[in-house]
């Protein structure tokens, strides 16, 4: 799987992400389509993708059809952590505004506006916003198993930090199904 700023011409699947404006964290930020050109592309091919557009690419092992591409926004008002917790689905993430610390088990990383990352599925990760003012919000393309369309993938680490305060918000523009 890669992302990148222009829509790679190897790729089998296209997924993309465009930018509409959003006033608040309750609100999508953007718009996201299948096999269109946006803003922020994610190419699901059988080829490793390059060039000087792609944001990154990474293979993704164990994908077992039926699985299914999702697209969604996580938007995180001042003060929001997402605790540590795993997705069922890997992919990659793009940071739309904000600031985020990304913590795993491999150190930890400031993310800033236009910066990008990839999570593998079932890997700790912990997210803090650091924003001052306004929110912090990522553009997400994970490849899920297909028990998941419709449903979360996020599962915490610890059970008891089910009981903190979640304050982010996730905004589900599609599970497109293969």
């Amino acid at each position: 799987m890669s992302i990148s700023k222009t829509a790679p011409s190897a790729s089998d699947l296209l997924a993309s992400w465009r930018y509409t404006g959003a006033n608040s964290p309750a609100m999508a930020a953007g718009i996201a389509q299948i096999g269109a050109h946006g803003d922020i592309c994610f190419a699901l091919s059988a080829n490793a993708i390059q060039g000087s557009d792609i944001h990154g690419c990474e293979k993704i092992d164990d994908v077992v059809a039926p699985f299914a591409l999702r697209v969604d926004e996580v938007a995180f008002p001042i003060g929001a952590i997402a605790h540590r917790h795993t997705h069922a689905g890997a992919g990659w993430r793009y940071l739309v505004s904000g600031s985020l610390r990304i913590e795993t088990e491999h150190g930890a990383e400031v993310m800033e506006p236009g910066m990008s990352w990839f999570e593998p599925a079932d890997n700790p990760v912990r997210a803090v916003a650091l924003q001052k003012s306004g929110d912090t919000r990522f553009v997400r393309c994970m490849v899920i198993p297909h028990s998941y369309v419709g449903r979360s993938t996020f599962n915490l680490c610890d059970p008891k930090d089910a009981d903190l305060p979640r304050l982010q918000v996730t905004h589900r523009h599609f599970d497109h199904a293969f």
